[in-house]
């Protein structure tokens, strides 16, 4: 059932990906998905922090260091609300924030080699006259037990014509 609601995934937003297309021209895409990994492998943060938005919407980033899953863990069996606080808040990193804290656990010189070396699928929406283009990379293969994994990349179109970096997902 996995492996048939992953595969529906994967062509629904290859479909859209083809449909959208005109929303985002693909050099541009390409040549931003491009200086994006560049100054990932180059540690450069300052360029980094210049195309992110000023959060950066970030599940992983709750949980990537063990006090931080406790914590997640305490709030889960604490607190009723528990869901709500954690997508309608936690989930939205400032970008210090995720630059002191998650970049260098996130963008690990392997992970960074996975991004770069592995295929993208890129798919891209307009609404509300705003561009959003998703960037997914297969980070994990699959194995017969093990359906494999993604990871999305989401920028916005800013109105002067640049991209601007504001979440990083997984698939599932």
């Amino acid at each position: 059932m996995k492996i048939s609601l992953s595969l529906f995934l994967l062509l629904t937003i290859t479909s859209v990906s083809c449909q959208q297309e005109k929303n985002a021209s693909g050099d541009d895409v390409t040549v931003m998905w491009t200086s994006f990994l560049s100054n990932l492998a180059a540690e450069d943060k300052e360029a980094f922090k210049n195309i992110s938005g000023e959060t950066i919407r970030c599940y992983d980033c709750l949980e990537n260091t063990p006090s931080e899953a406790q914590q997640m863990n305490f709030l889960r069996e604490n607190d009723s609300l528990w869901y709500d606080k954690i997508y309608d808040d936690l989930i939205y990193i400032p970008i210090d924030s995720f630059i002191a804290n998650d970049y260098d656990i996130l963008f690990n010189p392997k992970f960074i080699n996975i991004l770069q070396e592995n295929e993208t699928v890129i798919s891209s929406e307009e609404s509300n006259g705003i561009i959003y283009t998703h960037i997914l990379v297969t980070t994990t293969l699959p194995t017969a037990f093990f359906e494999g994994g993604q990871h999305m990349f989401s920028f916005e179109k800013t109105t002067d014509g640049d991209w601007k970096f504001y979440e990083i997902s997984t698939i599932p």
